[in-house]
């Protein structure tokens, strides 16, 4: 990974991410609660974030195991069907 990516906002903000979920106290279901009290152009900003972390889970170049094969499978799966049908999500 460059350095570029390192020092960047988003690499700091995955970092932080990283260890929030990194606890058995964080809860999925609670953070999905929370994206309808969200603005709109938000939601669809995160959907799109969303689908960039799939398409990184889906690349059969990046690291993954037996821990996490089932996520990259899914991924993929997604994918497919985004590769038919998706749609692109404009920014607004």
């Amino acid at each position: 990974m460059d350095n570029e990516i390192r020092e960047s906002r988003e690499y700091r903000l995955a970092k932080e991410w990283e260890m929030a979920v990194n606890s058995y106290n964080f809860n999925p279901k609670r953070f999905a609660a929370a994206i309808p009290d969200m603005h709109p152009t938000l939601q669809q900003s995160l959907y799109r974030l969303i689908r960039e972390c799939i398409k990184v889970m889906a690349d059969d170049s990046r690291r993954y195991d037996d821990r996490n094969r089932a996520s990259h499978e899914e991924a993929k799966a997604i994918m497919e069907y985004l590769d038919k049908h998706g749609r692109n999500i404009p920014l607004k």
